[in-house]
């Protein structure tokens, strides 16, 4: 475009354009001679040697000084670089205070330290935005620092530590809440779920995490107002101060090695493949390129110059840890950025020297052809510069953009999803697939209106057709997915339209958050806010809060219908206590809410209260504090219940329990008349029953001994009849008299041998018929919890029985022992095998007089087993028997839970 330009006439013809020539020709030669003087003495001095102390193992994010290093900038400056890898065991900050390294790459902590007192100076910031996140597996659904409070957390103190800590602070999280453990740096123990998360870097752990199968979730400073400088490049003020020209020279090849590193990728990725250890660690060229990737949003080597930094920006950050309380307020920042000196190198000053010399001469020699040209050409320079830098600058920010908006996209902790109108798949980021659960390729085959729910399907249509219509330009509701799984996960969907710029639209934009546990959470919550409505409907009981130092009362609608005033009502402390109008209850009520605000003593009071109707009810109310993190009452809280009906019932059964005393008094008293009574007869009746008996006796043995001869052997039959007759009614009216003492003898409980009883009892049947051999089986240590007298009569009955009932066998045997029953209750029993009787007569067996055998055969009254029955009856027990003819019988008998009236000693 400049060749229709003329030029001068004045240099168009033969002699100018020889003396133009021949002049330009001398200005050349002058210059290449000072140029050539500036380099013809090179410097013979030694490279100086320098150790550069990384901050961590061998990665893309050092990239910069190993492009330094390989092409030669670093020699270049006449310094010899040895690179020096990082790990666990070599704090940078430390090692390079300590003089084992003359420059190290730390992070903003460098702030902090240079505060408190150590002298380190900072040279470069080479990511403008640092890379440090908190990751997590994105199962753990650890969205915000608030799911962090009680979560086990892995941080390396020294790198990005600090800034972490100010993000919780940030979100006013105390990080003592957070169980902060030492980095480990071993990503097996988030996968296996020893720790919840880890801090790492952006550019590196996240993808490593993916290549192993597992879906990660970061945390980023950045998103809550923490923006900290990462990998500046440092030094100390005593090596700034003594060797600043060598500091200088450092930087600028680092800076030049950056610039290296960032246009050629590929490049110093296979350089950083060949160092050692670095495939041994499983990273590969493709990494190292996904690395470079993630850095460039972060670097910005684009848009800002490499390595800058910021006064401005380094007091924000300053101020930013104050305002945390990580810094004291009065901190200095003076001398914590090095600032190069601005002296030229010698050779550099000569070299300029004569390539000043030789410009000015050429341009004195086309001065008259520049003058003609210049107006022109300056002008369209500015335009194309003005244009170039336009595009330039529009071209960064765009890419710049495209970078930020895509790590946020692939990072975003929720789902988002973009699709067609009419319901194609477009594109979604990883945390949108975990939550439906498809893939990729399986949404690009299918209609994404399918994914909502068949019960929110109708609803969702609805308010998507309005938004297609125009009438909402973006929408959000709570919906399900059908997961591929065929599952329901519950959605927060926040739905936008794009449309061109002739207002169609072109693609709908979802955000989706999986709110499934807390809908379940909020469905609980509702189940119990019903159950608990329900309880205090049906207790009359309600909840109440008293808010310190406002003494603002609030009252649940059950409190509010207790003391029948509207719902929502809310009185003040001293409006409360206006219900308790009774001075006793008022004085003692204002007493314990005193001492509760005061000390924190709880109540619990029953107290009467005179409601809205001017009724009085009979309230419970109970009371206790809610203190701050720092121990300090803030509030009181507690429940009210409504006790009338409680309080009337008791007031009912004391009035019974009066009346019943009473009436229990007045039976006793007629009890212990008929017992008197009772007496009187049993004296009368042997008294006067046994003396006519006892009197007939005694005349008929004294006529059989005076007249035994005039009588004869029939007489002497007829006497000895009414001798028997007269003995066995003796033994009736002795029976019924013990039958009748009985029941009225208080019983004395004690532990009874029975088979001590047993034994006396079977020796005095021996002693009576000494001629019989029966065979007697008493168990040892049989004991019994009763009245020793009464078990006793309950042994001599049933023993005596069997020896009876026996008598007609040849070889008679008899038992007595004790088993357990299925519940573990004792079972006592006496088994004999003589005469037994047919059980179809066993209700009759234990009635007064009854007798199941002829009295010519056994002797007897019928009133043993009565009183045996009887005895048994008042201990709580039972009694029952089995038998067959001829073939014995069982007697089984338990106790149960006696009542004592009086102890007694055992047996």
């Amino acid at each position: 475009m400049f060749c229709s330009r003329r030029l001068p006439k004045s240099l168009l013809n033969p002699v100018g354009r020889s003396v133009a020539g021949a002049a330009i020709f001398a200005v050349i030669a002058l210059w290449f001679s000072c140029a050539g003087s500036a380099h013809a003495a090179p410097d013979t001095k030694a490279p100086e040697r320098v150790t550069l102390q990384l901050k961590w193992l061998h990665q893309f994010q050092f990239a910069g000084y190993y492009a330094a290093q390989a092409k030669g900038f670093y020699r270049e400056e006449g310094l010899d670089v040895t690179i020096r890898e990082g790990g666990a065991n070599r704090p940078v900050i430390a090692t390079v205070l300590k003089g084992d390294a003359h420059y190290g790459i730390g992070d903003s902590d460098l702030l902090i330290n240079r505060i408190n007192g150590q002298p380190l100076v900072a040279l470069a910031a080479i990511f403008q935005h640092s890379p440090y996140v908190l990751m997590s597996r994105a199962d753990r659904r650890l969205r915000a620092p608030s799911d962090l409070v009680g979560a086990r957390v892995m941080l390396s103190e020294g790198q990005g530590s600090i800034q972490l800590r100010a993000m919780l602070k940030r979100e006013g999280i105390d990080p003592q809440r957070v169980n902060i453990l030492p980095q480990s740096w071993k990503l097996e123990d988030l996968i296996e779920g020893r720790v919840d998360a880890v801090s790492a870097y952006s550019t590196v752990e996240p993808a490593m995490l993916r290549a192993q199968g597992v879906a990660p979730a970061t945390m980023r400073s950045l998103d809550y107002g923490v923006d900290f400088y990462g990998d500046i490049l440092f030094t100390t003020e005593a090596q700034a101060a003594k060797a600043p020209e060598r500091t200088a020279a450092f930087l600028r090849a680092t800076r030049k090695g950056w610039v290296y590193a960032f246009t050629h990728e590929q490049e110093i990725a296979d350089l950083i493949t060949g160092m050692k250890g670095v495939r041994q660690r499983g990273l590969t060229r493709e990494a190292l390129l996904g690395e470079a990737m993630q850095m460039r949003p972060l670097v910005l080597p684009d848009l800002v110059e490499i390595g800058h930094l910021n006064p401005g920006r380094l007091e924000s950050i300053a101020r930013t840890l104050v305002s945390l309380g990580m810094v004291k307020a009065d901190y200095s920042l003076a001398g914590l950025m090095f600032e190069p000196q601005t002296g030229l190198h010698p050779s550099l000053v000569r070299w300029l020297t004569g390539a000043g010399f030789g410009v000015v001469t050429l341009l004195a020699l086309v001065l008259l052809w520049n003058l003609q040209m210049r107006r022109s050409v300056r002008e369209r320079t500015r335009q194309l510069q003005t244009e170039v830098l336009r595009r330039t600058e529009a071209q960064q920010q765009l890419k710049v953009s495209q970078d930020m908006v895509q790590l946020m996209f692939g990072t975003a902790a929720t789902g988002i999803v973009m699709n067609t109108p009419d319901g194609r798949f477009l594109m979604a980021n990883p945390a949108y697939y975990a939550i439906v659960g498809y893939s990729e390729a399986e949404l690009q085959a299918m209609d994404t209106r399918a994914l909502t729910h068949p019960d929110d399907r109708v609803r969702y249509a609805a308010q998507r057709d309005r938004m297609l219509a125009g009438e909402l330009e973006s929408f959000s509701e709570e919906k399900r997915y059908v997961k591929k799984d065929g599952s329901a996960v519950w959605v927060h969907s926040t739905v936008s339209m794009v449309r061109s710029a002739s207002g169609e639209a072109t693609h709908i934009i979802s955000v989706t958050e999986d709110i499934t546990e807390r809908r379940a959470i909020q469905d609980k919550l509702h189940q119990s806010d019903a159950l608990l409505r329900i309880a205090g409907r049906t207790a009359r009981i309600g909840g109440w809060m008293l808010e310190l130092p406002s003494d603002h009362v609030i009252w649940s609608d059950e409190v509010c219908k207790i003391h029948e005033v509207p719902p929502g009502t809310t009185p003040s402390l001293q409006e409360a206590l206006q219900f308790y109008v009774v001075p006793e209850w008022r004085g003692k009520m204002e007493a314990v809410v005193e001492a509760c605000i005061d000390s924190g003593t709880p109540f619990d009071e029953e107290m009467e209260i005179i409601v809205g109707s001017e009724r009085r009810v009979w309230v419970r109310v109970i009371g206790e504090v809610v203190r701050d993190d720092g121990g300090h009452i803030i509030r009181l809280h507690g429940s009210t219940q409504d006790i009338t009906e409680r309080k009337q019932a008791q007031e009912s059964i004391l009035r019974l329990n009066a009346e019943l005393e009473e009436r229990v008094r007045q039976r006793t008293s007629q009890l212990e008349a008929v017992n008197r009574e009772l007496e009187a007869f049993s004296y009368s009746v042997s008294h006067d029953l046994r003396s006519p008996l006892n009197t007939i006796d005694g005349f008929s043995q004294l006529m059989e001994r005076m007249a035994s001869d005039k009588v004869g052997e029939k007489g002497k039959h007829y006497l000895s009849r009414i001798r028997a007759g007269t003995r066995q009614m003796g033994e009736l009216i002795e029976g019924l008299l013990s039958l009748a003492k009985l029941s009225r003898d208080p019983l004395r409980a004690g532990t009874v041998d029975l088979a001590r009883i047993a034994t006396q009892v079977v020796q005095a049947c021996q002693e009576r018929e000494p001629e019989r051999e029966v065979d007697i089986h008493i168990q040892e240590n049989l004991l019994a919890l009763g009245d020793p007298l009464l078990l006793s009569v309950v042994i001599q009955n049933l023993l005596g029985n069997a020896w009876k009932f026996t008598s007609l066998q040849p070889l008679a045997r008899i038992d007595l022992g004790c088993n357990t029953g299925g519940d573990g209750e004792a079972i006592y029993f006496v088994r004999d095998n003589g005469a037994g009787f047919d059980m179809a007569y066993a209700d009759k067996l234990f009635g007064t007089f009854q007798r199941l055998h002829s009295s010519t055969d056994y002797a007897g009254t019928g009133i043993g087993l009565a009183t045996v029955k009887r005895v048994i009856d008042r201990h709580g027990g039972r009694v029952w028997a089995e038998a067959a003819e001829g073939q014995g019988a069982t007697f089984y008998f338990t106790l149960g839970a006696v009542v004592v009236d009086s102890p007694a000693v055992a047996a």
